[in-house]
């Protein structure tokens, strides 16, 4: 289902930044993330128009990482091949 999807974008940014913190010993305790989706009301459909992804951090998260998490939590897989979608290709076949 689509709502697993939207979930697995998050939890793939989730990912990226616990190996981060892990990578540097940075206590995880304190961060969280939240998304929202905001659909294209104009549209007929109401598609999808902005995933966004808010990385909430501690006031005792090192400030010279602030950026950066940011930045690898941008790495993520599933965002990038939304970014960059592959070609989908769907077949019948009819079995004898």
């Amino acid at each position: 289902p689509f709502e697993h999807f939207l979930a697995s974008i998050g939890t793939y940014a989730g990912i990226f930044v616990l190996g981060f913190c892990q990578q540097r010993n940075i206590p995880t305790e304190g961060i969280s993330l939240t998304q929202r989706m905001e659909q294209v009301p104009a549209e007929k459909d109401m598609k999808l128009g902005k995933i966004v992804i808010n990385i909430n951090l501690p006031a005792e998260f090192p400030e010279k990482y602030r950026d950066a998490i940011t930045t690898v939590a941008e790495q993520c897989t599933v965002k990038k091949t939304t970014m960059e979608p592959p070609e989908f290709v769907v077949t019948t076949a009819v079995s004898s």
